[in-house]
């Protein structure tokens, strides 16, 4: 996996660093949304007289939420400030990813839904 110039590897599977920042930043943005609304359904159910070694443990989903809007924050940055002449092959990155939606977002540029999701039903595997 390595970053070039755009004119040295034209490519249609060549994508400028600051796209695919822009790309990642919206993943970690709808990934920390749907942390804090986990957050907030653990807590109502909490509310009911949860143990207290439990409720610090869902100080990890804050936690969590926290770190996930906070490097969300760093790649829209570097996607800012990204040069627009260095480009990255995507495949590589995509390759193995189990999420066959991200891997569609993380390929196109248009906006997708799911960069604006929200916690929905359990999925039981």
């Amino acid at each position: 996996m390595t970053a070039s110039p755009l004119a040295i590897l034209p490519d249609d599977h060549q994508l400028p660093v600051g796209e695919l920042s822009r790309r990642l930043a919206a993943e970690l943005a709808a990934a920390a949304a749907i942390c804090r609304d986990c957050e907030h359904i653990a807590g109502d159910l909490a509310s009911g007289g949860a143990a207290l070694e439990n409720l610090s443990r869902l100080q990890a989903l804050d936690e969590l939420s926290q770190r996930l809007h906070g490097l969300s924050d760093v790649l829209t940055r570097i996607g800012q400030h990204a040069s627009g002449e260095w480009n990255m092959a995507i495949e590589p990155l995509l390759e193995g990813l189990g999420l066959a939606d991200l891997v569609v977002r993380l390929r196109h540029a248009e906006e997708h839904p799911g960069w604006k999701a929200e916690a929905g039903e359990f999925d039981f595997f």
